[in-house]
């Protein structure tokens, strides 16, 4: 309960619209700190540039004008947490038929629509605003010594109360089939303690799912606690609950006196002995999507299209059209790099998606897409 202190109706009757801020206060510090978890969000967007966030830094957009409330139930969330309060996607808006400009690529644009999910394209990179944790290490904390570094963006590589983190600004997702459903670990739930890394969110899809759509997704992997023979994750007592708290590990760094007391509190069994495992969550890219003229070029993608032969592997050629600028419109890594992000490497990237780690046996313009062969008799232009 509140403090009695407090004028509850003058609380009510204060109440104003959101903002970018009211949401970003708590929202952009999840997981402990600005731009931990979420490597889309961050006090970057109550100001945004145009070309970090389109929606919020072209169109002023606040929090709600996507995430919509009705009857106090707000739309939309993480790929960590169930889907309690209504969902919603870029097609909401956009349609399923987004492309219409008058170009010759908006009929493939739309039907890549099929198959791969809006933010793959638009937002090519994460946390290009402000640098996110990838990797969490809580087993290395406790080191009141250890004194920490800056790593090259300026960001601390050890805290004594949280471990060991590793920072990433501008990141390539990683990229797999989703559909909208995710698996998740729960407190309680058993889990492989062998396994060379447990995921505690993972996406559900299949290429064979028509349903499923490539998307993307920051990995944030983390070295964890997990009860030897119960086999299940530990929780941890962190935070002191007054002055004569005797087990918290921000006050005494005793993780087997933490690990009692916080399995106590959540009600789960604790044999006593623990081990430290490697744990994986995926974490959507919803935010910072760039302008249309930001998004992935075609020959980002698609090797087949890199040499002197492009769209006219199919289309027939002609000098009213150019089809390698066609082919090449998109993403300027190097215009990115020139402005202080860290993608020099992504320079001059094909397969940006990587076609053989979601199930095809190659680019689809050569080998087919997943529905689909290619005609009988059909031979690859070289």
């Amino acid at each position: 309960m509140p403090d009695p202190a407090v004028d509850l109706v003058k609380v009510a009757q204060s109440v104003g619209r959101t903002s970018r801020k009211t949401c970003g206060d708590c929202h952009f510090n999840g997981g402990g700190g600005e731009a931990v978890k979420h490597g889309d969000m961050s006090r970057q967007l109550l100001d945004p540039e145009r070309s970090c966030d389109i929606h919020m830094g072209g169109y002023d957009f606040q929090c709600s004008e996507c995430h919509q409330t009705r009857n106090h139930k707000i739309a939309g969330r993480s790929t960590s947490v169930p889907v309690s309060e209504g969902g919603f996607s870029c097609e909401d808006c956009h349609g399923d038929q987004p492309h219409s400009c008058d170009s010759l690529l908006d009929p493939h644009l739309n039907k890549h629509s099929q198959t791969i999910a809006c933010n793959t394209c638009h937002s090519p990179v994460y946390a290009k605003c402000k640098p996110t944790v990838v990797s969490w290490d809580w087993s290395k904390a406790g080191d009141k010594n250890r004194k920490p570094k800056n790593d090259k963006y300026g960001m601390k590589d050890y805290n004594w109360m949280k471990g060991e983190f590793v920072w990433i600004e501008s990141g390539k997702p990683n990229y797999t089939w989703y559909n909208g459903s995710m698996k998740r670990v729960l407190l309680g739930d058993k889990i492989d303690i062998d396994a060379q890394m447990v995921n505690i969110t993972e996406p559900v899809g299949s290429i064979k799912d028509p349903g499923s759509k490539i998307s993307p997704f920051k990995f944030m992997e983390g070295t964890m606690s997990a009860d030897l023979e119960h086999k299940i994750l530990i929780v941890p007592h962190l935070f002191p609950k007054d002055k004569e708290d005797t087990t918290a590990y921000w006050k005494h760094t005793d993780w087997q006196k933490a690990n009692v007391t916080g399995m106590q509190a959540a009600h789960l069994p604790y044999s006593g002995k623990f081990k430290w495992i490697n744990t994986r969550m995926y974490w959507g890219i919803e935010h910072e999507v760039m302008p249309a003229d930001m998004a992935l070029s075609c020959v980002q993608c698609h090797e087949s299209l890199k040499g002197e032969r492009t769209c006219d592997r199919c289309h027939q050629d002609t000098r009213e059209v150019d089809f390698k600028k066609i082919a090449q419109k998109g993403t300027d890594f190097s215009f990115m790099a020139s402005k202080g992000r860290d993608v020099s490497h992504l320079i001059g990237t094909t397969d940006y998606i990587d076609f053989k780690a979601l199930g095809y046996p190659g680019d689809p313009i050569i080998h087919g897409g997943r529905f689909k062969k290619l005609p009988m008799g059909y031979k690859p232009l070289q």
